[in-house]
């Protein structure tokens, strides 16, 4: 496992970030990007995404505020989107994908929330020059987007904090390569034996999902994990601070599923649970932890921008 606390840089012929592929990827993943957070027998991982969406969502309560302005870029079908305007955020939405972007206006207009978005486009994470500088209260990029742009985080992450105004947050999360291994073990022991254990071992020195490992019946789904060593030493090259940081789940995974199916059938049954509330709330107390972060399948990381002098 590597411990290093600098973004693997790879070797020349290293993955390179390609926006056409992204955009290809999401246009054909469509509706399926809202279907993964939903519960349900065609879902086994439901438990784990539901988590997942709770945690993402509780550090918007944390840090937007109702009139905040929020750019929300690789925003796809507008889960978080819906979250924000129903805080009384105003928001712009961006994806690279023009399917995700014609999905997330679908989207929130069955929510009731489409009075709240500014403005919707199409947009690259690396390249928000159509945006003003300091022109947002807080950013949010969530979902894993800097896990597809590679060579192009360090561009990606300046833009974000370009788009802030000074003092305001940035909100991200990105693949996590501890985590995803844990929750995602009997697949990876699946890999080894058809194709080598070489292939786990290269994913784990290099962060990268390609080759192999990247195979899925739909296509390659090619993007880079994280630890929280290496996100660490990504946004410590720009000029913000990082004021929180958690896992997207933590109990929920490493093949715990089935612990919690039956307090969803009752949330699904009864329209609430005490249990599943209690529950969620250990999964925030644990994820924040220092030895929990890495351990999701996502990383979740708060950074504020510098203030002007």
């Amino acid at each position: 496992m590597a411990t290093d606390s600098a973004e693997p840089d790879g070797p020349p012929d290293a993955p390179r970030y390609d926006p056409d592929y992204v955009r290809r990827y999401y246009d054909d993943y469509g509706e399926r990007e809202w279907g993964r957070f939903e519960a349900g027998p065609d879902n086994p991982r439901a438990p784990a995404n539901l988590v997942n969406l709770h945690l993402h969502r509780w550090y918007l309560r944390r840090y937007v505020r109702a009139g905040d302005h929020v750019l929300d870029i690789g925003a796809g079908p507008g889960r978080f989107t819906i979250e924000l305007a129903r805080r009384g955020a105003h928001v712009t939405v961006g994806d690279i994908s023009p399917a995700q972007v014609a999905l997330n206006e679908q989207k929130v207009r069955e929510a009731g929330c489409e009075a709240s978005v500014v403005q919707r486009s199409v947009m690259d994470v690396v390249d928000l020059s159509a945006l003003p500088t300091n022109g947002f209260d807080a950013v949010v990029c969530y979902g894993g987007a800097l896990s597809y742009v590679f060579d192009r985080a360090d561009a990606a992450v300046g833009e974000l904090l370009r788009v802030t105004k000074p003092g305001g947050h940035v909100l991200l999360s990105v693949m996590s390569l501890v985590g995803s291994v844990r929750h995602f073990l009997g697949p990876c022991l699946g890999l080894a034996r058809e194709h080598g254990t070489a292939v786990i071992a290269d994913l784990l020195a290099t962060h990268d999902q390609v080759g192999a490992v990247a195979g899925t019946r739909r296509g390659p789904h090619v993007f880079r994990y994280y630890t929280w060593a290496t996100l660490q030493a990504l946004l410590r090259r720009h000029p913000c601070t990082i004021v929180d940081a958690s896992a997207a789940n933590f109990l929920a995974v490493g093949n715990n599923e089935a612990l919690l199916e039956p307090m969803l059938r009752e949330v699904q049954e009864t329209g609430s649970s005490d249990l599943w509330q209690a529950y969620l709330a250990w999964e925030v107390e644990c994820c924040r932890q220092p030895g929990a972060i890495d351990g999701g399948t996502h990383i979740i990381a708060v950074v504020q921008k510098e203030p002007q002098p």
